[in-house]
C-alpha cells in the first residue's frame, strides 16, 4: 500500500535482512527497473546468450533453493564463462551483479563489494549497456555489504551515464543515508521523490526507523509505527524487525522481548528468518549473552536448516564463530543429518568454513572437543586436519597435527604428502 506525499510525514527506512529469499528474482522479470534495452547483437550470439542464460540461471537458482546461498567458485565460473562468450547479455550482467550480497555468506562484505565492481568494470569493457536496474542491484549490493558510498556521487554517476533514476533507487539511497543515521541526506532523497510525485510505501518508513535509531532517536524511531498507522499503513513484518534491530544494536533485550510478545499478542509473527537477522545484530554489536533468549524463540519452520547453516557462515566471516557454534549446537538433529548427508558427522560445513578463514588451532580444537563431547561428530579434529590439508593451510595443519599427537591419535604419514608435493611443486627444498 502506498501513500501520497500530501499525507507524509517524514520517517523510515526498510531493512535489509541477512538472507534473501531462496527463490531467486529472475532478471527477465524485470519491469519498473528496466531501462532501454541494449543493441541485440547477431541472431547466432543471441540463442547462445539465452542458453547460457538459462544454463547460469538453473545453476545459481538449485543452489539457492538447496542451500539458500552461493559459492564464490559457482560465481566466478559462471563469470569468467560469460566473460569468455565475448557478447555478455544485459540480463547475465544483472544476474551476477545481484549475487554479489548477502547470498555470498562465505566472503567477507569488503571482498563481495571488490567481486561486484570487478565484474562491472569488465562486463562494461565487454560492451554491456547498463540501464536502471544495473545501476539498482549495484546500490542493493552495496547496502547489503555495508559499503560506505556517497549518494550524491552516485546519483551524480547515473546522471552522467544518462540514466534517470526510479523509485528503487530513491529508497535504495535514502536507505545509505538512514543506515549511517544522516537523516538530512535521507530528507533530501525525500524531497527528489516529492517533487516527482512518487508514492511512500511501508519499506520506506521502515528504513527512517532505522535512521533516527542510528542517530541516537528511539524515541522517533518508536514513533514511525504511529505516524504509518495514522497514513493507512499497517506496519508489516519487516518494519517490527527493523524496530528489533535497532534495539539489538543497543543490547536491550527487555525492549525486544516486549515487542515481540506484542507482536504474539496481535496473532503475527516473525519467520526464524527475522529472528537470526537479531541474532546477527545482537552479536555484531557485542551482545552475545543474549543471542540464546533468541534461539530459545525458534520454531524450526521448513528452511530453518539452510537459513541457520548461512547464518552461521556469516557470523563466522564476521569473527563471531563463538556465535556461530552457539547457533550450530541449537540444530534439529534430523534435520541436519540431511542436510550434511551424513548419519553420524554434523557441522562438517562449520569447521570447513573455520578452517578456510584460518580460526586459530586452539580455537578449532575446541569446537572439536565441544563437538565429540555432544556426539556431533565422531572424528572432528581428523575432518578439520584433512580439510587443512585440502585447502593448502600448512602452518594450521601443522599445528593440528601437533595437537592430533598430543592427544595420542595416530598421525599418519600419508597426513604430511599434500605438504611435501606443494613445496616439491615450487622447488622449495628446505620447506
Amino acid at each position: 500500500m502506498a501513500i501520497k506525499w500530501d499525507r507524509l510525514a517524514i520517517c523510515g527506512l526498510p531493512r535489509y535482512m541477512i538472507y534473501q529469499t531462496r527463490l531467486f528474482t529472475v532478471a527477465t522479470q524485470e519491469t519498473q527497473e528496466k531501462g532501454d534495452a541494449q543493441e541485440p547483437p547477431a541472431s547466432s550470439v543471441r540463442i547462445r546468450q539465452a542458453q547460457y542464460f538459462d544454463w547460469a540461471l538453473n545453476k545459481l537458482d538449485n543452489s539457492i533453493r538447496r542451500t539458500g546461498r552461493i559459492t564464490r567458485t559457482l560465481l566466478l565460473r559462471i563469470f569468467h564463462d560469460v566473460c569468455r562468450t565475448g557478447y555478455p547479455s544485459s540480463n547475465q550482467a544483472l544476474l551476477l551483479l545481484r549475487s554479489c550480497g548477502s547470498l555470498l555468506p562465505e566472503l567477507s562484505p569488503i571482498d563481495r563489494t571488490e567481486l561486484a565492481h570487478t565484474m562491472w568494470a569488465k562486463l562494461k569493457d565487454l560492451g554491456v549497456v547498463y540501464d536502471v536496474s544495473h545501476y539498482n542491484a549495484l546500490l542493493k549490493v552495496y547496502l547489503q555489504n555495508e559499503h560506505t558510498f556517497s549518494p550524491t556521487e552516485f546519483l551524480t554517476k547515473m546522471e552522467e551515464a544518462n540514466i534517470q533514476p526510479n523509485r528503487v533507487t530513491y529508497q535504495r539511497l535514502i536507505a545509505a543515508y538512514c543506515s549511517k543515521g544522516d537523516l538530512d541526506g535521507a530528507s533530501q532523497i525525500l524531497g527528489f521523490m516529492k517533487s516527482k510525485d512518487l508514492p511512500i510505501t511501508e519499506s520506506v518508513f521502515s528504513t527512517l526507523v532505522t535512521g533516527h535509531a542510528r542517530a541516537g532517536d528511539m524515541d522517533n524511531a518508536e514513533n514511525i509505527l504511529s505516524v504509518m498507522k495514522d497514513a493507512g499503513i499497517e506496519p508489516g513484518p519487516d518494519t517490527y524487525v527493523t524496530l528489533l534491530n535497532a534495539y539489538a544494536e543497543k543490547g536491550d533485550i527487555s525492549k525486544i522481548e516486549e515487542t515481540l510478545e506484542k507482536i504474539e499478542k496481535a496473532d503475527n509473527y516473525l519467520l526464524d528468518r527475522d529472528l537470526m537477522d537479531i541474532i546477527f545484530t545482537l552479536a555484531k554489536a557485542g551482545y552475545p549473552q543474549y543471542v540464546q533468549n533468541i534461539l530459545e524463540k525458534m520454531r524450526c519452520d521448513r528452511g530453518y536448516i539452510p537459513d541457520a547453516m548461512n547464518l552461521s557462515l556469516n557470523l563466522v566471516t564476521q569473527g563471531l564463530e563463538d556465535t556461530a557454534f552457539q547457533v550450530l549446537k541449537s540444530f534439529p538433529t534430523s534435520s541436519l543429518d540431511t542436510q550434511n548427508g551424513n548419519d553420524i558427522d554434523r557441522g562438517n560445513f562449520f569447521l570447513r568454513h573455520c578452517v578456510n578463514m584460518e580460526k586459530p588451532a586452539a580455537k578449532l580444537k575446541h569446537f572439536c572437543d565441544e563437538m565429540k563431547a555432544a556426539s556431533l561428530h565422531t572424528a572432528p579434529l581428523q575432518f578439520a586436519l584433512r580439510t587443512a590439508l585440502e585447502l593448502k593451510k600448512d602452518a594450521l595443519a601443522i599445528d593440528l597435527m601437533r595437537m592430533m599427537k598430543k592427544e595420542d591419535f595416530p598421525v599418519r604419514p600419508h597426513y604430511f604428502w599434500p605438504l611435501l608435493a606443494e613445496h616439491q611443486k615450487e622447488k622449495n627444498v628446505q620447506g
